[in-house]
């Protein structure tokens, strides 16, 4: 397993790779793993590149060499045994010395085998008294992150934030596709399979399953009862006010979640465009859409920030949920850390451009939602204002579409801002904006 665990860290922290995709590229490649072997390959490689702010300064602490200056394996490695020593008990710590000292020299580094075992020995006798002050290193998050975070919302609201983000537990969120089976019955098919889940915080569409170590597995997956989503990212369409009969347009729509969203909105009346911009997003909307049997979906390759002439002006809704920093679902993917900001400042222009060119889509009255997962102001609030005073939008309450425990004084001006820590959900922005 360490050696999988390996791969993902190295691939993530080392090569900007993505760590679900790397994930379930080993899942892929080896079914013979236990859901327990996929549990703990899961805890360690996540986990480590989730504390990896605090796991270096940990190890600068205990090392004669700063981790910048290692070699590559040997950090690689050093911080996934600092992870298994600090934060999974149910390993003895000299396995987990032995096991870092045995993986280094796979990776050709046999050299530094003494080294390594003399910091993880050291911070093994260590191991209750390490301690660490700064809110931010004891956090592990990037300093800048979290002053933006604190200049943003404040303090302790930026405390809460990013200690969510560290206590996600991994729970998957199951959208069920009641026109076909009800929630009740599908839990009732969860129970009996021996998978335990809990209702949605907010929306009764949702089911939230514990220790899904794979989706595929789960009771109706083949059936297409059933598709990943966060009750947040479920939002846009449930404030989009979908009826039967609309012409909906989703612009960056892969994997197709709420473009299924709507589908279920629309029953067997109505269009639905679903675009993204490569081939190889569109195929997984076709897959999506394939599984669960929605028919009467067009699914079209189109770059959202590319204006479109032939469809100017007949959409009575449009979905633009545009790329963003990703702030929002650090708990999920914790690499989106390390880059968050400066993805930030360069997306905010493309984001202006899709809403642009998404806004020429909306027939007179139409609706346009506006969302993000991130919780960035300069990519949500600051970006609906300035589509209000150039693309002629308007923003509407959200009151009428929302549960009650998620309205306020904000919601009612046409925003929503879903907060980790202080929600029960990702990250999350949403706008409604109907064009005059």
């Amino acid at each position: 397993m360490r050696e999988f665990a390996y791969r993902i860290v190295c691939g993530t922290l080392e090569e900007d790779g993505h760590s679900d995709e790397l994930l379930h590229a080993v899942y892929a490649g080896h079914p013979e793993l236990t859901p327990q072997q996929k549990r703990f390959l899961k805890n360690l490689s996540y986990g480590t590149i989730e504390r990896c702010i605090e796991l270096d300064a940990l190890l600068n602490q205990y090392s004669s060499v700063r981790v910048h200056r290692m070699e590559q394996p040997v950090r690689t490695v050093l911080r996934m045994a600092l992870y298994e020593l600090r934060y999974m008990d149910q390993v003895p710590a000299p396995a987990t010395c032995n096991e870092a000292v045995e993986l280094v020299k796979k990776k050709d580094c046999g050299r530094y085998a003494a080294f390594v075992n003399g910091v993880l020995r050291t911070l093994t006798r260590q191991r209750d008294s390490l301690e660490i002050k700064k809110d931010w290193v004891r956090l592990s998050l990037p300093r800048e992150l979290m002053d933006h975070l604190t200049s943003g919302y404040g303090k302790k609201t930026a405390h809460r934030i990013a200690q969510a983000f560290l206590e996600h537990r991994g729970d998957v969120t199951l959208h069920i596709r009641t026109d076909r089976i009800t929630t009740a019955e599908f839990g009732r098919m969860l129970g009996e399979a021996g998978i335990a889940y809990e209702p949605g915080y907010y929306l009764k569409d949702a089911l939230i399953v514990h220790n899904a170590s794979d989706i595929r597995n789960l009771p109706g997956y083949r059936e297409g009862l059933f598709f990943v989503q966060d009750e947040s990212s479920m939002l846009p369409v449930l404030c989009a006010g979908i009826r039967p009969g609309d012409k909906v347009v989703d612009v960056c729509s892969a994997p197709g979640g709420k473009a299924m969203h709507a589908r279920m909105a629309l029953g067997d009346r109505g269009e639905l465009l679903a675009r993204d911009i490569s081939e190889a997003k569109a195929a997984r909307i076709r897959e999506n859409m394939e599984r669960m049997q929605f028919s009467r979906v067009t699914v079209q390759v189109w770059d959202a920030a590319r204006p479109d002439p032939d469809r100017r002006g007949t959409a009575d809704v449009v979905l633009a949920d545009v790329p963003c920093s990703g702030i929002g679902i650090i708990g999920r993917k914790p690499e989106i850390k390390y880059h968050a900001l400066e993805h930030a400042a360069e997306l905010v222009p493309l984001q202006r451009r899709i809403s642009r060119a998404s806004a020429e889509l909306l027939r007179p009255g139409g609706v346009m939602i506006y969302s993000t997962c991130t919780v960035n102001r300069a990519e949500n609030e600051e970006n609906v204002q300035w589509m209000e005073e150039n693309l002629g939008l308007v923003r509407e309450s959200l009151d009428d579409y929302l549960p009650e425990t998620l309205r306020s004084r904000m919601t009612a001006q046409g925003m929503l801002q879903m907060l980790p820590g202080i929600q029960k959900s990702d990250g999350f922005f949403v706008s409604r904006l109907y064009k005059k």
